[in-house]
């Protein structure tokens, strides 16, 4: 169910971000927590579901995420994040997990999760659109690439940074229909470059 994603993308998706906070800056806002030490930037004209909103949708449940954020130019974007959408959104989280999954794998999480429980990605097709490399950044270690899916239930293409440590993992992904992806791919990567972690994240927040 896509509003379990949470759980389904790790096993263990989903503690509200206490100090999460929203500042302008230029044409985007500034998101994040300086106690899930992560920050980035979205649009000022996309619509956000934090925590709380997505818990109220039942987009995440317990135990809660360290942060959790959903984001679209779209309304009720948790109802369509990581589908072959007409509008790109965006997908952060921050968590503890009993497992880590290891840097040179993170960038398969999502194809993971869409071909193993979403109807109609079952025999989805995964595409390479730029290689799976190492990043750095805060103290931390991580992989990013970007993917496109192909399956009968449409082509979905996105970007992906994932960084881990010991027992807690930060998962950013942004993406949508391959059509929308292209016509978005700026503003898309520029989202998922603009993400701060660790001590990088501390000294923006």
């Amino acid at each position: 169910m896509k509003h379990l994603v949470a759980l389904a993308v790790l096993s263990a998706l989903a503690h509200p971000a206490g100090s999460g906070r929203t500042v302008a800056v230029v044409n985007d806002a500034l998101e994040g927590s300086s106690a899930a030490q992560i920050s980035f930037d979205v649009p000022k004209t996309w619509v956000v579901e934090n925590e709380q909103q997505l818990s109220v949708a039942g987009f995440i449940v317990p135990p809660d995420p360290l942060f959790a954020l959903v984001a679209s130019p779209l309304q009720a974007s948790s109802s369509f994040v990581l589908e072959a959408s007409p509008a790109p959104w965006l997908f952060v989280t921050v968590e503890d997990v009993p497992n880590v999954v290891p840097p040179a794998q993170a960038y398969e999480l999502v194809p993971q999760y869409l071909m193993g429980a979403e109807a109609g990605y079952s025999d989805a097709d995964v595409k390479t659109l730029v290689a799976h490399h190492a990043v750095h950044q805060g103290g931390l270690s991580g992989s990013t690439a970007a993917l496109m899916i192909v399956s009968s239930a449409g082509s979905t293409s996105f970007d992906e940074v994932v960084y881990e440590k010991a027992t807690r993992l930060w998962l950013v992904v942004a993406g949508c229909s391959s059509s929308c992806y292209d016509k978005n791919q700026p503003t898309i990567t520029q989202i998922v470059s603009s993400v701060r972690v660790g001590t990088a994240a501390e000294n923006v927040l």
